[in-house]
């Protein structure tokens, strides 16, 4: 019953501060349209998802890299006699802690398998061309000490001696390298290889982004990406060197506070860098990973995937006269060009003045070119002759997931560290029930960020009480504005409550279906940020996968 004061006049209900935000706000990931991949690399994603407790994206991207890896040197997608490689770059965001190593791990452990056995022959081929080299050698001396008559007649007795040619070098796996370092490699190595890195802040923030190479390694890295061929000029004798036909896929992890500096970096934007990758920030699942009994090494989907990695990474790639890469051309079936057309004009309808995709120009750009280029990964994966229709489909649901994604993530705020820890301060208190406490308290029993120092500890205070999180009157004993606790509980039930699924309406390829379904905790992805639950803006780019509306129930019913 209401309050009443003694003339028995209602009392009016207190009024509370507005809370203001404490980090700005970036709208929640779209799923993952996982079934698009198909049923092996889709079904080695959802079995990652499964035994790692990873985001559907991040699962998602390792894999795709690294079937792009495997992919690659056994075809070109072709259109209208322009042949397109099937590299693919990804870049995933990711904090400390979600679990990147070990989705890697599963995704590429038939590459790592592959690279163990190269390095294992590549002992015994190096030490047998050592010996024959140093037997070339000997008998070329002999044959200079003894030569007798003209110099044509030396030469043609020497052109009689077959000099051995030194093994690939074994590499097919690269973590950090210099540009310089990776087109050593592939000049003189495999010419198909991987940029996988779990840790790919080693690599934006080492030497490769050392303001005098930036601009080197983006471009280089470019070329690569685009198949072209690699030509190194050097003073040094025996150092110069070209090859065409070499390919590279990449899949770098970076953690948000590394995201804000390579996504607002102009000079990577303006080269078009940023534009090549296959961009993903997914939602951090920390704090509902809660132990699962799995071994993914008896999961089958995991079985037939390492099974098709391990054929396309042990098969010979095709080469021409000259000994260089020369994968097969991979047509499109006449209703795949079709669909493809549709889907590129429904993309470049949107670049225009005033489009929907002109916030993200150079990425949506690419759309068209990577929808062949997943299409012929996919291809290749399924060992099917030619781009299908449905195949062309899949892979413009994967794109315009891709599009839907970098324009939720154009130009990602900044949140400034002392509003990141005061956030943390006060998630901390509303999930231990502090809703009254003392200062001296707090520091003697709360968190680690307010036990630090007392000055911290007050200045954490001020910011909450300024921001309207806390109440004060005397600067000493705090309580939880109730209308920040009703703020908070609205956000976390609309942002990060899985969506609820019978049985009938279960994706095959998720995990919300394994156990109930449960409200997790807010995630901040954007180095902390929060994420509100605004519709991204996917009015125009709903046109861009038009061509796959007829799959829309083949595909579980991701458009």
């Amino acid at each position: 019953m209401p309050p009443t004061d003694e003339a028995g006049a209602l009392i009016p209900a207190p009024t509370y501060p507005e809370p203001l935000p404490l980090l700005p706000n970036l709208e929640a990931a779209a799923p993952y349209p996982l079934a698009a991949l198909g049923d092996l690399l889709g079904g080695a994603a959802a079995a990652i998802i499964e035994a790692v407790q990873v985001p559907d994206a991040l699962a998602a991207q390792s894999v795709l890299a690294a079937a792009a890896m495997a992919a690659q040197p056994h075809a070109n997608a072709q259109r209208a006699g322009q042949l397109i490689p099937l590299s693919l770059f990804a870049l995933t965001v990711a904090e400390s802690g979600d679990r990147k190593s070990a989705a890697d791990r599963l995704a590429l452990r038939a590459h790592h398998d592959r690279q163990r056995e190269l390095l294992d022959s590549y002992k015994a081929e190096a030490k047998a061309y050592r010996d024959n080299r140093d037997a070339y050698q000997r008998v070329r001396a002999l044959v200079l000490d003894k030569a007798k008559g003209t110099p044509e007649a030396v030469a043609a007795e020497l052109a009689r001696l077959e000099e051995p040619a030194p093994p690939l070098l074994p590499f097919i796996l690269a973590e950090e390298p210099t540009l310089e370092g990776l087109q050593k490699s592939l000049l003189n190595g495999h010419p198909s290889q991987g940029l996988f890195s779990d840790e790919g802040g080693q690599f934006f923030g080492g030497h490769a982004s050392k303001p005098e190479n930036m601009l080197k390694s983006v471009a280089g890295l470019s070329k690569l990406w685009d198949g072209a061929p690699i030509t190194r000029t050097r003073a040094a004798e025996g150092e110069s060197a070209s090859r065409s036909g070499c390919r590279l896929s990449a899949h770098l992890m970076i953690q948000p506070i590394v995201a804000q500096e390579v996504l607002g970096n102009p000079l990577m934007q303006g080269q078009g860098f940023l534009a090549r990758f296959l961009i993903a920030w997914p939602q951090s699942l920390a704090g509902s990973r809660f132990y699962r009994d799995s071994d993914p090494a008896k999961d089958a989907r995991l079985g037939h995937y390492w099974q098709r990695m391990a054929r396309l990474l042990a098969l010979a790639p095709p080469q021409d006269e000259r000994g260089e890469l020369a994968p097969p051309a991979l047509p499109l079936e006449r209703e795949a060009l079709a669909a493809w057309i549709t889907t590129h004009d429904a993309i470049e309808a949107e670049l225009g003045k005033g489009g929907d995709l002109q916030e993200i120009k150079p990425t949506a750009a690419k759309g068209g070119e990577n929808v062949l280029r997943i299409a012929g990964v996919l291809a290749v994966i399924e060992e099917s002759g030619a781009i299908t229709r449905p195949i062309l489909e899949r892979a413009a649901i994967l794109v315009r997931w891709y599009l839907v994604e970098a324009l939720r993530l154009t130009n990602p705020a900044k949140a400034e560290p002392h509003l990141i820890q005061a956030q943390r301060l006060f998630d901390w208190l509303g999930a231990n029930g502090w809703q009254t406490f003392e200062a001296r308290t707090l520091q003697r029993e709360g968190p680690p960020i307010a036990r630090k120092s007392a000055k911290q500890r007050d200045q954490l205070l001020a910011v909450l009480v300024e921001h309207h999180h806390l109440l004060t009157s005397d600067g000493k004993h705090f309580r939880i504005n109730p209308a920040a606790t009703a703020t908070t509980a609205t956000t976390a039930t609309t942002a990060t409550k899985p969506a609820q699924q019978g049985p009938e309406g279960c994706d095959t390829l998720a995990t919300s279906c394994d156990t109930p379904p449960t409200t997790l905790p807010l995630s901040q992805p954007v180095a902390t940020l929060s994420q509100c639950t605004k519709p991204a803006n996917t009015v125009a780019v709903a046109d861009v996968a038009n061509v796959a509306v007829a799959t829309h129930a083949r595909y579980g019913g991701e458009l």
